[in-house]
Protein backbone atom coordinates (compact mmCIF):
# COMPACT_ATOMS: atom_id res chain seq x y z
CA UNK A 1 0.00 0.00 0.00
CA UNK A 2 2.79 2.43 0.81
CA UNK A 3 2.62 6.06 1.89
CA UNK A 4 -0.68 7.40 0.50
CA UNK A 5 -4.10 8.72 1.45
CA UNK A 6 -6.20 6.25 3.48
CA UNK A 7 -3.20 4.04 4.29
CA UNK A 8 -2.96 2.70 7.84
CA UNK A 9 0.29 3.38 9.67
CA UNK A 10 1.84 2.46 13.01
CA UNK A 11 3.49 5.18 15.09
CA UNK A 12 6.92 4.32 16.55
CA UNK A 13 8.29 7.67 17.71
CA UNK A 14 6.79 11.15 18.25
CA UNK A 15 8.86 14.36 18.43
CA UNK A 16 6.95 17.66 18.75
CA UNK A 17 9.06 20.35 17.04
CA UNK A 18 6.79 23.44 17.27
CA UNK A 19 3.13 24.44 17.47
CA UNK A 20 2.67 23.72 13.77
CA UNK A 21 5.10 20.84 13.19
CA UNK A 22 5.44 17.37 14.73
CA UNK A 23 7.89 14.75 13.42
CA UNK A 24 6.99 11.06 13.76
CA UNK A 25 8.60 7.80 12.75
CA UNK A 26 5.97 5.57 11.17
CA UNK A 27 5.73 2.31 9.28
CA UNK A 28 3.21 0.94 6.81
CA UNK A 29 3.08 -2.81 6.24
CA UNK A 30 1.08 -5.23 4.16
CA UNK A 31 0.34 -8.90 4.64
CA UNK A 32 1.70 -11.36 2.09
CA UNK A 33 -1.28 -13.56 1.19
CA UNK A 34 0.81 -16.63 0.45
CA UNK A 35 3.04 -16.70 3.52
CA UNK A 36 0.84 -14.78 5.98
CA UNK A 37 3.87 -12.68 6.98
CA UNK A 38 3.88 -8.88 7.08
CA UNK A 39 6.35 -6.93 4.96
CA UNK A 40 7.08 -3.25 5.37
CA UNK A 41 6.06 -1.02 2.45
CA UNK A 42 7.21 2.24 4.01
CA UNK A 43 9.19 3.22 7.06
CA UNK A 44 10.59 6.59 7.94
CA UNK A 45 10.09 10.03 9.38
CA UNK A 46 6.99 11.99 8.45
CA UNK A 47 6.07 15.61 9.24
CA UNK A 48 2.61 16.36 10.61
CA UNK A 49 2.01 19.92 9.44
CA UNK A 50 -0.49 22.56 10.57
CA UNK A 51 -1.59 23.67 14.00
CA UNK A 52 -4.44 21.18 14.49
CA UNK A 53 -2.64 18.21 12.89
CA UNK A 54 0.65 18.81 14.73
CA UNK A 55 -1.10 19.18 18.09
CA UNK A 56 -3.12 15.99 17.52
CA UNK A 57 0.02 14.12 16.39
CA UNK A 58 1.98 15.24 19.45
CA UNK A 59 -0.48 13.26 21.61
CA UNK A 60 0.14 9.97 19.76
CA UNK A 61 1.95 7.15 21.55
CA UNK A 62 4.17 4.31 20.40
CA UNK A 63 2.20 1.56 18.58
CA UNK A 64 -0.84 3.79 17.95
CA UNK A 65 -2.48 3.10 14.60
CA UNK A 66 -3.62 5.95 12.36
CA UNK A 67 -5.32 6.34 8.99
CA UNK A 68 -3.57 8.93 6.83
CA UNK A 69 -5.66 11.73 5.36
CA UNK A 70 -4.23 14.36 3.03
CA UNK A 71 -0.55 13.68 2.37
CA UNK A 72 2.15 15.19 0.19
CA UNK A 73 5.56 14.00 -0.99
CA UNK A 74 8.15 16.47 -2.26
CA UNK A 75 11.79 16.19 -3.27
CA UNK A 76 14.53 18.79 -3.22
CA UNK A 77 17.97 18.56 -4.79
CA UNK A 78 20.88 20.44 -3.19
CA UNK A 79 23.57 21.12 -5.83
CA UNK A 80 26.23 22.08 -3.30
CA UNK A 81 25.91 18.75 -1.47
CA UNK A 82 24.92 16.70 -4.53
CA UNK A 83 22.10 15.22 -2.47
CA UNK A 84 18.39 14.74 -2.96
CA UNK A 85 15.96 15.09 -0.02
CA UNK A 86 12.44 13.64 0.14
CA UNK A 87 9.86 15.17 2.48
CA UNK A 88 6.72 13.35 3.58
CA UNK A 89 4.00 15.66 4.95
CA UNK A 90 0.69 14.74 6.57
CA UNK A 91 -1.99 17.42 6.83
CA UNK A 92 -4.69 15.39 8.59
CA UNK A 93 -5.29 11.90 9.92
CA UNK A 94 -7.64 9.90 12.13
CA UNK A 95 -6.62 7.64 14.96
CA UNK A 96 -7.68 4.03 14.38
CA UNK A 97 -11.19 3.56 15.76
CA UNK A 98 -11.95 7.31 15.77
CA UNK A 99 -14.08 7.10 12.61
CA UNK A 100 -16.20 4.31 14.10
CA UNK A 101 -16.86 6.37 17.25
CA UNK A 102 -17.83 9.44 15.19
CA UNK A 103 -20.14 7.40 12.96
CA UNK A 104 -21.89 5.78 15.93
CA UNK A 105 -22.30 9.13 17.67
CA UNK A 106 -23.95 10.67 14.60
CA UNK A 107 -26.40 7.79 14.02
CA UNK A 108 -29.90 8.43 15.37
CA UNK A 109 -30.93 6.36 18.35
CA UNK A 110 -33.45 3.65 17.52
CA UNK A 111 -36.78 3.93 19.29
CA UNK A 112 -38.75 0.85 20.24
CA UNK A 113 -42.20 1.52 18.78
CA UNK A 114 -43.76 -1.78 19.88
CA UNK A 115 -44.87 -0.42 23.25
CA UNK A 116 -46.03 3.00 21.97
CA UNK A 117 -49.68 4.01 22.07
CA UNK A 118 -50.41 5.61 18.69
CA UNK A 119 -53.18 7.75 20.19
CA UNK A 120 -50.60 9.65 22.27
CA UNK A 121 -48.72 10.90 19.20
CA UNK A 122 -49.07 14.65 18.51
CA UNK A 123 -49.88 14.21 14.82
Amino acid sequence: MGFRKDAYATIWEVTPMSDTFTKCRISISKKDRTSGEYSQDFGGYVSFVGTACAKKASKLKEKDRIKLGDVDVTTRYDKTKSASYTNFNVYNFTKDGEEEKKRKASEPEEIDTDDMDVSELPF
